[in-house]
């Protein structure tokens, strides 16, 4: 099994997208941060600067962007064998297709976590820098580390969520493009005008596992940080135990 994740980190290590979108979504993480804290205003309810809660409120809504980056990640790690063909010869070195696609989740999780520390290091370091430009409130407090684990689960979790996409739908473009529309505006769309259903959706519970509350305007109708997260692994684990049992048995030629 070691031999098998190894192998599924060089892939993930010597794909070049995978640099160019880890730069990108590094460049947004930065455009969004710069964003947030220069509308932050000592009046605003939701991004208010004197608030104790505004470092781990920057530090959530930042990360709407990489999620979408280990969603679509999860989701190339296996229809991009199928687009070129590699699959075959992949599960012919594994017959055990499930073996394959364990090993794939393993090796997604490791790369959720690094990428997740490295875009926690870039949010933290610039959001403290300009909130305090601004004399807002820089606190390290329960409530950021909170978040902060918050954000690696979810990172981590996004990664299976994609992988499992990806098994399930094959046709890499049309996974992409699902994984787009569905974590761009759709979901923020139906929170917005549905909060009451939007909440229960995988995007609404998230926003409630950062705890973003009224940062994301939902009026206070987010679930709460604990039944978000839980929602969240619910979604992850049904969308994989399908994939784990469908995609095995189809053919791949």
């Amino acid at each position: 099994m070691n031999a098998l994740v190894r192998a599924e980190l060089l892939k993930l290590r010597t794909t070049r997208m995978l640099r160019w979108l880890v730069l990108a979504t590094l460049l947004l993480v930065v455009v969004t941060i710069a964003a947030n804290v220069s509308a932050a205003d000592a009046d605003d309810p939701a991004l208010a600067l004197h608030d104790p809660a505004l470092l781990g409120q920057v530090i959530g809504i930042s990360f709407g962007i990489p999620q979408v980056l280990m969603t679509v990640l999860g989701a190339l790690a296996f229809t991009q064998e199928v687009r070129y063909g590699s699959i075959t010869s992949t599960f012919l070195v594994e017959p055990r297709r499930s073996r394959i696609l364990l090993a794939k989740a393993v090796a997604l999780v490791l790369v959720g976590v690094v990428i997740a520390a490295a875009t926690l290091f870039v949010t933290v370091a610039l959001g403290m820098v300009l909130i305090s430009a601004k004399d807002g409130n820089v606190t390290i407090g329960v409530q950021f580390w909170q978040v902060v684990v918050a954000v690696v689960a979810a990172m981590a979790l996004y990664g299976l969520f994609g992988l499992a996409l990806g098994a399930l739908l094959r046709d890499q473009i049309v996974a992409v493009i699902a994984t787009l529309v569905w974590l761009g505006p759709a979901e923020h769309l139906l929170i917005d005008v549905l909060p009451e259903i939007g909440r229960w959706t995988p995007g609404g519970a998230t926003f409630g596992l950062l705890q973003l509350g009224p940062a994301i305007a939902t009026h206070g109708t987010l679930l709460g940080a604990p039944v978000g997260g839980l929602l969240l692994l619910g979604y992850t684990a049904a969308v994989n135990g399908l994939a784990f049992s469908v995609a095995p048995r189809r053919d791949v030629i």
